[in-house]
């Protein structure tokens, strides 16, 4: 998976371990969007890195803000927070944004699934 690319961005583990009510950013893989026809026009997004998940909660208000990048993102920042009943935690999106400048990956055996043959 994607390893930390972005400096100052905590990983899934850091971010499942921080107190409720805390602002951070993060940065993961969309691996999933639903936005069931019960839930009030919420989007309930899993981000994944190398460490695990984060589910997001992204207000109806908010995905619109951002529909673009929230939409189609495949690699998606988030700036939000942590919201923590139980054992569960989620984080409450407050903006969502697109991640650049991925380092391009290359093995010995040639080009890695982010480069181009062009």
């Amino acid at each position: 998976l994607v390893g930390r690319m972005t400096a100052n961005i905590p990983d899934a583990r850091t971010v499942s371990s921080m107190r409720d009510g805390r602002k951070t950013r993060y940065a993961g893989l969309v691996i999933c969007r639903q936005r069931p026809g019960t839930a009030g026009g919420v989007v309930f997004m899993t981000l994944e890195d190398e460490t695990g998940f984060v589910n997001l909660v992204v207000w109806s208000r908010v995905f619109e803000a951002h529909a673009p990048v929230a939409r189609t993102a495949s690699f998606l920042g988030v700036t939000g927070t942590v919201q923590r009943a139980a054992d569960v935690v989620h984080l409450v999106a407050d903006a969502l944004w697109q991640v650049r400048g991925l380092a391009r990956r290359s093995s010995p055996d040639g080009p890695g699934p982010h480069r181009s043959s062009a």
